[in-house]
């Protein structure tokens, strides 16, 4: 193809630039998911990033499938720190997103609170901002100053049964109708997103998902991710599910409407379920690979107030 902004998937030369951040020298991705697999594009002139915050490294869970795995020691972000990296990130990179995780967020609300207004504050309310929870005080979000102004607030639920889904967090979580209460005390619920680990003791079958997808339907939330889990341990290794073969195509309940491909990294695909009686929500598939790429795909701020390329990464400003 003759147009410049398009390469060829075996033109690695096209994938990477390098930025200077901090003073360190960082090969950057440089191209736009490709929908066929073949072609991709290449990003603007300016280097647009996504940020991933680590608000605290402290979870109350203990998910055998988690590479923080059950923890209470008690590192947290420094704010005012964090805001100095922010502005000097803002200089070089265009931020597209700022993902909230941890750890649990919900474990210290007065953290997470005074986080998303440092976010607001130094790149602006057109910042796509979410929260990732396991949903134990999800109640609190109410205490969050710029709640509306979230975009989405993803909620870990492994499995529509509250026992099994207990047993997967090893601990007991919000049941099906609190969970329900709280995402009904919102006026604007398209703000939630189920996010569902495929597991083989769970969520493993066309069936199993066609009643996650029913779950989702009856908590009142638009929108359920089923995530191929990565093999951090032996565990989740055993009980890795890949989305395609759970979320198949050839399934008439369900409309797919966009797919996309990042080389061999990760794949993933959007679409519509209609449920028996005619409710609809829609769903989001995605496997990614447990292999290390070369350049960076993401920053992440972590709980010990360090900025890396990755969650496991090159510490890039310390």
């Amino acid at each position: 193809m003759e147009n410049t902004n398009y390469f060829p998937y075996y033109d690695n030369a096209g994938k990477i630039k390098t930025i200077n951040l901090f003073g360190k020298e960082l090969a950057v991705k440089n191209y736009i998911c490709s929908e066929d697999g073949i072609y991709y594009r290449r990003k603007p002139k300016e280097t647009v990033l996504q940020l991933s915050v680590c608000l605290t490294s402290r979870c109350m869970a203990s998910c055998p499938f988690c590479s923080a795995g059950n923890t209470n020691e008690e590192k947290k972000i420094d704010l005012k720190k964090l805001e100095r990296v922010l502005t000097e990130i803002k200089k070089e990179v265009r931020i597209l997103c700022v993902s909230f995780t941890g750890g649990e967020p919900f474990d210290d609300i007065k953290l997470l609170d005074e986080a998303v207004s440092v976010v607001f504050g130094v790149f602006g309310f057109d910042m796509q901002v979410s929260v990732k929870t396991n949903g134990i005080r999800l109640m609190d979000m109410h205490k969050i100053k710029y709640l509306p102004q979230i975009d989405t607030i993803h909620i870990s639920r492994h499995h529509y049964d509250d026992a099994v889904n207990d047993r997967l967090f090893g601990i007991h979580m919000p049941g099906t109708e609190e969970l329900r209460e709280i995402i009904h005390s919102v006026e604007y619920r398209d703000i939630f997103v189920i996010n569902c680990l495929l597991l083989k003791n769970a969520v493993s079958t066309p069936a199993e998902a066609h009643k996650m997808l029913d779950y989702a339907i009856y908590l009142g939330v638009p929108k359920i991710s089923f995530i191929t889990c990565m093999p951090v341990n032996k565990f989740a290794a055993e009980q890795r599910i890949r989305f395609d073969d759970v979320i198949r195509e050839d399934d008439s309940s369900l409309l797919f409407t966009r797919g996309y491909h990042d080389f061999d990294v990760c794949r993933c695909k959007d679409g519509i379920y209609v449920s028996d009686k005619g409710d609809i929500v829609e769903f989001y598939g995605r496997t990614t690979e447990p292999q290390a790429c070369s350049y960076c795909r993401g920053l992440v701020y972590g709980a010990d107030n360090r900025l890396r390329n990755g969650f496991q990464g090159q510490v890039i400003y310390e």
